[in-house]
């Protein structure tokens, strides 16, 4: 964020409702202020894109963008041509988003990727390019022979999610949207910080980011964050897991009955330290002066509001949103926009794609 831009919010939804819900939602967070709407991918909830095309028919000013979709459950193929076609539906309100994905959504499809960084390097790699209307031939992780988008309208901005540190490098060289969420609180300054470590000259400049987390201001709410926080705590890196306190042994039990039972039923696993160093709880007074101090210490780009419980996100976003602008993150306006990508995605030490293109310089 340069100096003098103030950071503006957005609403994540995971799909658990109804798609027309989600869409009336997404309205009510752009009447509200909300400049994003971003949407999990976990398989076995709504599909993403559909979900999104809905999102894209009801809103008219939020931007929507994907957070995140895996290189496993769809071909490169696919992801290309299904955010070719929201962008056609929605133009220059789509944004593309990766990432290996976890437990919640590979788990089901009895996926364990042997690996999982060069799969997402090669994916975004090659849907960036499709995006391009690229012919993109390649045999790796994910194989693509000949294949070509000619009809996609443009390149879209990338965002990116990951837990490890390679994603996290990756992210930074190649992205234009880093998505923080799950993060600890102390850590945040940080985190954003090596995103925005100072770049050679050819570099471009750094992506933006976008920190999600969940708000509660009554003990009640505080108790609804907790059934989210069961796959975020198992697909913690361990380190971030002993900075809260968790051991190895907690960490298996709540994988185990979440696979087993649904993460929901391993609410009561989940230990308090993970609500409070993840998440902004506290009185209505207290929200905002942590959200303050978030946005001066470590300064995101944009907050983006997860829900907590979604039988009454409605009221959520509305009762939210006077406290999320009283810490200092803006509305949006109707003139405010992403960027087209311009970043390349492959630097030259990374193993190249086979490229025809299709288009004229």
């Amino acid at each position: 964020m340069s100096a003098g831009d103030a950071p503006g919010w957005g609403v994540w939804f995971e799909p658990v409702l109804p798609v027309p819900d989600l869409a009336a939602l997404a309205r009510i967070a752009e009447d509200a202020g909300a400049g994003y709407v971003w949407v999990a991918d976990e398989g076995t909830d709504r599909d993403v894109h559909v979900v999104m095309a809905a999102i894209a028919l009801a809103t008219q000013r939020v931007r929507i963008g994907a957070a995140i979709t895996n290189p496993f459950s769809r071909h490169p193929v696919a992801t290309a041509a299904a955010f070719a076609s929201l962008e056609e539906l929605a133009p220059g309100r789509i944004i593309s988003g990766f990432g290996v994905g976890g437990a919640r959504v590979l788990g089901p499809l009895g996926l364990t990727p042997p690996r999982p960084y060069s799969s997402l390097r090669e994916t975004v790699a090659a849907v960036d390019r499709l995006l391009a209307g690229e012919a993109v031939t390649h045999h790796g992780e994910v194989n693509l022979e000949s294949a070509r988008i000619p009809w996609s309208p443009r390149r879209l901005p990338i965002a990116m999610a990951g837990r490890g540190p390679r994603v996290e490098a990756l992210a930074i060289e190649t992205a234009d949207w880093v998505l923080l969420a799950g993060k600890p609180l102390v850590r945040l300054p940080e985190l954003v910080g090596k995103v925005r470590a100072p770049r050679p000259v050819d570099a471009g400049d750094p992506p933006r980011i976008a920190w999600s987390t969940y708000v509660a201001w009554t003990p009640a709410m505080i108790e609804q964050v907790r059934p989210h926080m069961t796959y975020a705590t198992v697909d913690m890196p361990p380190e971030t897991r002993a900075l809260l306190g968790i051991d190895d042994a907690t960490t298996d039990l709540i994988r185990e009955v979440g696979l087993r039972d649904g993460f929901a039923a391993a609410a009561n696993l989940v230990p308090d330290s993970v609500i409070e160093g993840t998440a902004i709880v506290g009185d209505r007074g207290s929200v905002v002066e942590q959200l303050a101090a978030v946005r001066r210490k470590a300064a995101p780009d944009l907050f983006v509001l997860a829900m907590n419980d979604y039988a009454v996100a409605d009221r959520l976003i509305v009762e939210a949103a006077p406290l999320i602008h009283s810490a200092g993150f803006v509305p949006a306006t109707a003139s405010a926009h992403d960027s087209p990508r311009s970043r390349q995605f492959l630097p030259a030490r990374a193993p190249a794609l086979a490229v025809a293109s299709t288009r004229q310089p």
